[in-house]
């Protein structure tokens, strides 16, 4: 059983007392490299305008973790707060590609 990949970026932009969908990428299609991410991300904060950010949640990618080290030095007030969940979802794609595995074979 193979268990496809996609990679959605979603922006949230979180105030006082809501949560809103600011845009949705689908970059499944396209490599992961450090100037399309960069790109992204910088293009949001610039439109939304970098003084009403005060933290950036991100995973702790290879990819990610070189980009925020360039956005950090653009934007030096937001903060970088990883986002546990991306951890959670690896540690599940792992035990269950394991479970999977044995069901195959047996």
């Amino acid at each position: 059983m193979v268990l496809n990949s996609y990679f959605i970026y979603n922006f949230m932009i979180t105030t006082d007392n809501n949560e809103y969908l600011y845009s949705l990428y689908d970059l499944s299609a396209v490599s992961h490299t450090f100037n399309i991410l960069e790109n992204k991300i910088d293009h949001v904060i610039s439109a939304v305008g970098s003084k009403k950010f005060l933290a950036v949640i991100l995973d702790n990618t290879s990819a990610i973790a070189n980009v925020w080290k360039h956005i950090s030095k653009k934007y030096l007030h937001i903060l970088n707060i990883h986002y546990i969940i991306h951890f959670v979802n690896l540690i599940t794609k792992d035990i269950l590609g394991n479970f999977f595995s044995l069901i195959i074979y047996f």
